[in-house]
């Protein structure tokens, strides 16, 4: 079974069904049970501090409530194994080691963001388009 991260921008693009196809192919893939998409713990927690920030709490109910109904999305959390990868990124900002870490954590397939920092790094696969 496949294996994705999911960073906050592109789990926001899911719930506001705006993602672009390939990132939306590995989301249906995940709904359909075909593959596992881990959403950092920090990218939910940035995306509920984004949501209370604006008044949108409803978004966190459609985030959460989309987490519970498919198995195959994941919360993963920040650990003692995601810490020990740290120095094996160069990112700087530590959102960004986190989310990278994670990916290396669960050795992923792919992270589906469009963060170009993160994608210039060339540690790990990723994908938007």
């Amino acid at each position: 079974m496949e294996n994705y991260v999911s960073d906050a921008v592109a789990f926001l693009h899911l719930l506001k069904d705006n993602l672009p196809d390939k990132a939306d192919k590995a989301f249906k893939r995940a709904e359909e049970g075909e593959a596992v998409i881990y959403l950092p713990t920090i990218a939910a927690a940035e995306l509920y501090h984004l949501f209370e920030k604006k008044g949108w709490i409803e978004w966190w109910n459609r985030l959460t409530s989309k987490m519970s109904k498919a198995p195959t999305f994941r919360y993963y959390p920040f650990n003692e194994k995601v810490l020990n990868l740290f120095r094996t990124t160069k990112a700087i900002e530590i959102h960004d080691k986190i989310i990278i870490s994670t990916a290396k954590a669960v050795k992923a397939d792919a992270l589906i963001t469009k963060d170009k920092d993160i994608i210039k790094l060339g540690e790990v696969t990723t994908f938007w388009l």
